[in-house]
């Protein structure tokens, strides 16, 4: 039997419909020839997962088609990919295949030629539209307007019309807002994990009202999203160092707008949060909600759980992923002993066969004492700053970080030129480079009177109250205690060195 095939995406006054592609098709018929309609009404040629299209093409395998008419060739598909394998199972199954309004068939050389020709031209029209959609999304994007879905938690959206485009940005949401910055402040309290933060917002005894359920990745996804941060000249070297592309000088990082990030995912398992490299950072409309110190605190902290992930998940010590072994580099872990119990020091280069200059046998017991000894007084000593700054000074330390950026940009701009020039030139830059080297030292010695000022005041004695309870507080406790201050440490049967980080 000759099979009709139409296709109608969306029902448009101006458009062909699905009845008016029959009627063409018929004419080609013979008379008294059997046939059977197929037709997708609703469904774009953008692929073929098409319910009457897949009917057609399985009695077009099981051998019950003979020729498939169309209206016009792009109704079957618009992708030349997709034709070509169609035309291929049609060809198997000795199946012709003839276009009514474009008057050709593929039983003649001159009908294939002319088909290829037009599925060209279907695909480059396609693409085209494509490209026409993807331009207004960046376009929006570079406009600093909302792009598209449901505002993230702590914002609504508000109708927004920016040189004739209608859109949206961003604005605090009262009811939410107040979720994000819990869940910020909370994470950058000592030992709060992200499973503690989801375990309270999801309990009863919550103190905010919402219907959502939190999970580990909703909020590592809260804590990594940009459009939270009152981005300043900081967060603008943030995303720098990660290789994303910014589409705003730094001058424009002004420390009160949120930003957004958008991009093709270089894989689908990738997140844009996690993997910033090539990812465009685009300063939007919306003011954020966490300050930029806060923001990077975050950042920071989550970088480094994310490198100790797979390090010092020991239960036996709060040392564990911090301690190496003076000998051969290689990590110390705890054993126990299987006669008395005891816990003793165990190197990972003697298990691998590389190191034996350990000679004696040591109790992990008592290292765990000696850090303590060391640990303890460090902490209680430690002289603490004020982390944040008066909203005057934080001005002024943003105005002159930018300057020192734009410094270093001139600096290396001048170097470039310095494989090209003559000696009468290259007197002239080395003398340009000093200066600008002078004028950046002064900016930096400012930024360090301005950092170095407002002691903050701490209340040692809640300190001290909770270092004189170290030993009842839990292990992950102690690891993350540790991991804050030390940054590794080191032994040998004659040394205990501890390098600190604070």
């Amino acid at each position: 039997m000759t099979a009709i095939y139409c296709r109608k995406s969306v029902e448009r006054a101006d458009s062909t419909s699905i009845e008016t592609q029959i009627e063409f098709c018929k004419r080609l018929l013979l008379p008294d020839e059997r046939f059977e309609v197929y037709s997708d009404r609703g469904y774009s040629g953008g692929n073929t997962n098409r319910p009457d299209f897949q009917r057609l093409m399985s009695d077009v395998e099981q051998g019950a088609v003979s020729r498939v008419i169309v209206y016009r060739i792009d109704r079957i598909s618009r992708s030349v990919l997709d034709f070509a394998n169609i035309y291929g199972k049609l060809e198997e199954n000795n199946v012709e295949f003839v276009s009514a309004t474009e008057q050709f068939d593929t039983s003649t050389p001159m009908g294939k030629a002319m088909l290829q020709i037009i599925m060209v031209f279907a695909e480059l029209e396609r693409k085209t539209i494509q490209l026409r959609i993807n331009d207004n999304f960046y376009e929006r994007a570079k406009k600093g307007l909302f792009l598209a879905g449901s505002a993230p938690i702590g914002y609504k959206k508000i109708p927004f019309e920016i040189a004739g485009v209608k859109s949206h940005i961003l604005d605090e949401d009262i009811e939410t807002s107040g979720i994000v910055k819990f869940i910020y402040k909370k994470y950058l309290e000592d030992g709060v994990s992200m499973g503690q933060i989801v375990k309270y917002l999801n309990s009863p005894e919550c103190e905010f009202k919402h219907s959502q359920n939190f999970t580990n990745t909703s909020i590592m996804r809260i804590l990594s999203n940009p459009v939270y941060v009152r981005a300043d000249a900081d967060v603008y070297r943030y995303f720098q160092s990660k290789g994303a592309i910014l589409h705003d000088n730094i001058e424009r990082f002004d420390g009160v707008h949120g930003c957004t990030i958008y991009g093709r995912r270089k894989g689908k398992k990738r997140s844009k949060f996690k993997d910033m490299e090539d990812e465009n950072v685009q300063l939007n409309l919306h003011k954020g909600l966490i300050s930029s110190e806060e923001w990077l605190r975050v950042q920071k902290k989550m970088e480094i759980n994310k490198s100790i992930k797979n390090s010092g998940r020991g239960k036996n010590s709060w040392l564990s992923g911090l301690i190496k072994c003076g000998y051969c580099g290689l990590a110390i872990t705890v054993v126990n002993g299987q006669r008395n119990g005891k816990r003793y020091v165990y190197c990972n280069g003697r298990k691998n066969g590389i190191c034996f200059e350990r000679k004696s046998h040591a109790a992990f017991d008592e290292l765990e004492q000696s850090v303590e000894g060391v640990l303890l007084p460090h902490i209680h000593n430690f002289k603490y700053e004020l982390a944040e700054k008066s909203n005057e000074n934080n001005i002024r330390l943003n105005e002159l970080k930018i300057r020192q950026a734009k410094i270093d940009e001139e600096i290396n701009s001048i170097v470039e030129r310095f494989v090209k020039a003559n000696d009468t030139v290259l007197e002239y830059l080395n003398n340009k480079v000093k200066e600008l080297e002078n004028r950046k030292n002064g900016i930096t010695e400012e930024i360090l009177a301005l950092t170095a000022q407002k002691p903050l005041e701490v209340d040692f004695n809640r300190i001290k109250e909770f270092m004189s309870n170290w030993k009842n507080l839990d292990l992950e406790t102690k690891k993350q205690t540790a991991r804050l201050f030390i940054k590794q440490i080191t032994y040998t049967d004659e040394e205990l060195n501890i390098e600190f980080i604070l």
